[in-house]
């Protein structure tokens, strides 16, 4: 499905690096106008330009910085459409810049419906957890009550483990109501999330005149 794909392919949008900011082969080549928009399109201000400036200095390379903050506005606005936006939305990131004015708007709305999006997913991860939580105690619970052995020969040991059996039985009992609780949460969710889905979806195409 088409719309599916846009989806997987936003989950794979490039993340903020936590890598070093450029490195001495960097430095040498100074392609400056290429590492500052390549900084600008992985969200980082334009103050990542006195990190550059530091480390190309260790190395005593000096930056062509107005080349370097050339290239970082051009990444800023290579990093602020619409399909970014929706990209950010659903991950929950965003660049650490404003985008400029003429492109604001457009990124800002689609962000809304990718972050729209991103809380009916969160819902039903929610859910599933839940669910496997309720699963993990009730399997747990059997466990438990396979392993009792309530046959020894003491009188008051049979007894006391037989109460102890029926104890984790209603517990068990009780497990397995909330595991069906949770059975029927996520069916919710699922449906919910897909709702969202179809109106978050066609609010874009309609937003931005085409079909992601």
């Amino acid at each position: 499905m088409k719309i599916w794909a846009f989806v997987a392919a936003a989950g794979a949008a490039i993340l903020l690096s936590g890598c070093a900011t450029v490195s001495r082969e960097q430095c040498e080549a100074g392609d400056w106008p290429e590492i500052g928009k390549s900084h600008a399109l992985q969200g980082f201000p334009a103050s990542r330009l006195e990190n550059v400036v530091e480390d190309c200095g260790r190395h005593s390379i000096a930056v062509d910085t107005e080349a370097y903050m050339k290239g970082w506005g051009m990444g800023v606005r290579a990093y602020c459409t619409p399909q970014r936006g929706f990209e950010d939305g659903r991950t929950g990131k965003r660049p650490s810049f404003s985008c400029p004015a003429d492109l604001a708007v457009d990124y800002d709305d689609a962000r809304r419906l990718g972050g729209r999006l991103k809380e009916a997913e969160d819902d039903v991860s929610l859910s599933e957890s839940n669910l496997e939580r309720s699963r993990r105690q009730v399997d747990d619970l059997g466990e438990r009550i396979a392993a009792l052995d309530c046959m020894q020969e003491d009188q008051a040991a049979r007894r006391s483990c037989r109460l102890e059996r029926e104890r984790l039985r209603d517990r068990r009992s009780s497990a397995r109501f909330s595991l069906e609780s949770s059975r029927r949460d996520l069916r919710q969710a699922q449906r919910e999330r897909d709702v969202v889905f179809e109106d978050v979806m066609a609010a874009y195409a309609r937003r931005f005149s085409r079909e992601p």
